[in-house]
């Protein structure tokens, strides 16, 4: 009986909420009475929604930077890591700054950059595969009311910032959304597609605004910034439809050995990339920097049993050979092939003779 009658109230939400969908002018919300079992339908504001006047903005006179930009690049170059520093260099109007950091100075940046948090300058969020239109832009939500469940309109991430970013003619705004081909963009963006074109912006040439699907008017102001972050290593999530892709410029984060410090890790880095680069011809599938810095030549056990071995093992396709052939980066070190695992491929420290 219990699940009949929860079947029963499903049903009928759902009925509501298409009504809802179609009734795009109007604002709805469909509660349900956690003790009856029963519905009711309430008009959260009686009237249909007028549509909004946006205010008329300037176009760029600054184009430092694009307005939608993918970074993108193997594993651990260090894509998430320089969000920060290009958040920073499109709100205060000025080229971003690639020189390394020490850790005084990346805590700076941090503090810097949580300041532009808290002032609503900045948002961050990460796509995943359940991800989706009603997160980034606008969607219906639970909310529980005095033992009931009320179904409302609920902006999301991105039209949040849009709408904070609109009227402010002196101020850049930036979104951040890491691993964006982990989600369905297509679905995800939805008109946005569009009115995120450098052109189609709001007080740009050719503006174009849109009606979402509950009835509201929607622009993406000129001054609102797209960051995405993209690991090319994962060949099974990173392709980008051709819509999606001429929207956005492309910026490559390679693996930069010169920030490794200790001297033989970065000769173990090089040679591995070099082989990497000339058996898988791609320069997506490389081992990244980040690995190695801060370490020590008498880490790289740890440093390749936990981390690139197994993504050599990824590249390879579980090919043991190949796997192998590409260790003899760690020839001249301390280190060997540990030849009595009986799992995987390992490396251990040479013993004393």
């Amino acid at each position: 009986m219990a699940n009949e009658a929860g079947n029963k109230i499903n049903k009928e939400i759902d009925e509501k909420l298409k009504k809802i969908m179609e009734q795009r002018n109007i604002h709805n919300e469909v509660v349900v009475n956690a003790d009856a079992g029963t519905l009711d339908n309430h008009s959260i504001s009686g009237e249909k929604m007028e549509d909004e006047i946006f205010i008329e903005r300037r176009p760029r006179d600054q184009k430092l930077h694009p307005l939608n930009q993918i970074i993108y690049g193997a594993p651990g170059t260090g894509k998430t890591y320089s969000t920060v520093e290009y958040a920073i260099a499109i709100i205060e109007n000025r080229e971003a700054e690639k020189n390394q950091l020490s850790d005084e100075e990346r805590r700076e940046k941090i503090k810097q950059y949580e300041q532009y948090i808290k002032k609503g300058q900045v948002v961050f969020t990460t796509f995943h595969q359940s991800y989706g239109y009603e997160e980034f832009v606008q969607g219906i939500r639970p909310k529980p009311v005095e033992g009931n469940v009320s179904f409302q309109v609920s902006d999301g991430i991105f039209k949040n910032i849009a709408d904070k970013a609109m009227p402010d003619q002196d101020n850049n705004y930036v979104i951040i959304i890491d691993e964006i081909n982990r989600g369905n963009i297509s679905k995800i963006f939805g008109e946005l597609i569009t009115l995120v074109e450098e052109d189609k912006r709001w007080g740009e040439l050719n503006q174009m605004s849109a009606t979402l699907p509950f009835g509201d008017k929607f622009a993406v102001p000129n001054n609102l910034y797209i960051i995405g972050t993209m690991n090319s290593a994962d060949k099974s999530i990173s392709l980008i439809d051709t819509a999606i892709r001429r929207r956005f410029d492309f910026i490559e984060m390679a693996p930069d050995a010169e920030l490794v410090r200790d001297h033989k890790l970065k000769e173990v880095l090089v040679k591995l990339n070099s082989y990497l680069r000339k058996e898988l011809r791609s320069t997506d599938l490389l081992i990244g920097h980040s690995y190695f810095m801060g370490k020590t030549i008498s880490q790289l056990g740890e440093i390749m049993n936990r981390n690139i071995i197994p993504l050599l093992y990824e590249y390879f396709y579980d090919d043991e050979a190949k796997v192998r052939k590409a260790l003899e980066c760690i020839d001249g070190t301390e280190f060997e092939i540990d030849n009595k695992a009986l799992g995987r491929v390992c490396i251990m420290k040479k013993e004393s003779e």
